[in-house]
């Protein structure tokens, strides 16, 4: 009888194969074959991957250890990555060859398993964009997007990253990266000008830009232009904040009931508590805190809330290397 070796079965067999391996070790396969190597640096393989639900789901949160100065709006940051399995937090290498200081507009997100960093230039210069790649451990630089006029949030679908941008007319418009192509396309106008973008959110097969601010003490401010992928076309959909408990409302998508986590941390009651945040990981979820106290710069305190919605402290970001979150997304390799 033949013997049969790994060499013998077929592309797909392989990939399959592959794609077992956790997202830290594939670096290492990589390297013992160019076969390997090849085809874990396919879409193919990030495809099989997710479809058979070997992917891990990984938080990112862009970071800055220090405030700025108030003369000064330039910042200096920091990437770190946190497994909610394994519990490990690790930190991304700098950008090769760039200054990591910009202004105030800089955002990541995440499409096809790649971390992307999108931050504003300054003066005349060009929006950089940079994508972090888990599987090669690089970072790459993408086409620069064509405007200097702020953005506000970015969010990734698919192979695409979305950023609303300020045009300056008091408008916004929504601009979309391409990673496959590496270009930037606008896309079409909405039919109403937004002067205010209070976040991009992907639900569905659609893009929703919320309007307005999420408070029910500001009239006519509660909007949303949604756009479709499949029809490449927009529409206005008016938001009613009364329906609190609808969750297919998407604002109620971005709210978190703060009174579940001071049930299990009543400590948070004497702090004074300046933003509070929700990240998705799955089934599970993080929640952020940011608090202040004597008119100091405030820590973060990084909770893990688990799928059954009981609470327990992750860690504390409050040290010199890991302080304010600026941007975070979840990645998932």
């Amino acid at each position: 009888m033949e013997e049969q070796t790994i060499d013998g079965l077929t592309e797909d067999l392989v990939l399959q194969c592959l794609a077992r391996l956790h997202y830290k070790d594939i670096l290492s396969a990589s390297w013992v074959c160019r076969k390997w190597r090849r085809l874990l640096l396919t879409r193919h393989f990030y495809s099989i991957k997710k479809q058979l639900g070997y992917t891990n789901q990984l938080a990112c949160f862009l970071q800055h250890p220090s405030p700025p100065p108030d003369s000064d709006l330039v910042f200096k940051f920091v990437i770190n990555v946190f497994d909610p399995m394994s519990r490990e937090w690790n930190r991304l290498p700098p950008i090769p060859n760039f200054i990591n200081e910009f202004y105030v507009s800089i955002k990541i997100a995440s499409a096809e398993g790649k971390l992307v960093l999108i931050c504003d230039g300054r003066d005349d210069l060009a929006t950089s964009l940079f994508v972090w790649d888990f599987v090669t451990q690089r970072w790459w630089k993408g086409k620069d997007f064509p405007s200097i006029w702020p953005f506000f949030f970015a969010v990734g679908f698919d192979s695409q990253i979305f950023i609303g941008v300020y045009n300056g007319n008091k408008s916004i418009s929504v601009w979309a990266y391409d990673m496959r192509k590496d270009e930037w396309t606008e896309l079409p106008q909405m039919s109403q000008k937004l002067s205010w973008c209070h976040e991009l959110k992907v639900i569905g097969d659609e893009l929703w830009v919320l309007n307005g601010c999420n408070t029910k003490h500001i009239d006519n401010e509660h909007s949303a232009e949604v756009y479709n992928f499949q029809t490449g076309k927009w529409r206005l959909v008016e938001l009613d904040l009364e329906q609190t408990i609808d969750s297919s409302n998407p604002y109620c998508r971005t709210t978190f009931d703060f009174h579940e986590l001071l049930k299990e941390f009543p400590e948070l009651k004497s702090k004074f508590i300046a933003r509070i945040s929700r990240l998705q990981l799955g089934a599970q979820s993080l929640v952020m805190v940011t608090a202040f106290q004597n008119n100091r710069y405030g820590w973060e305190e990084i909770l893990f809330m688990q799928s059954y919605g009981n609470f327990e402290i992750v860690r504390s970001i409050s040290s010199e290397d890991a302080t304010y979150v600026l941007s975070s997304c979840c990645v998932e390799v």
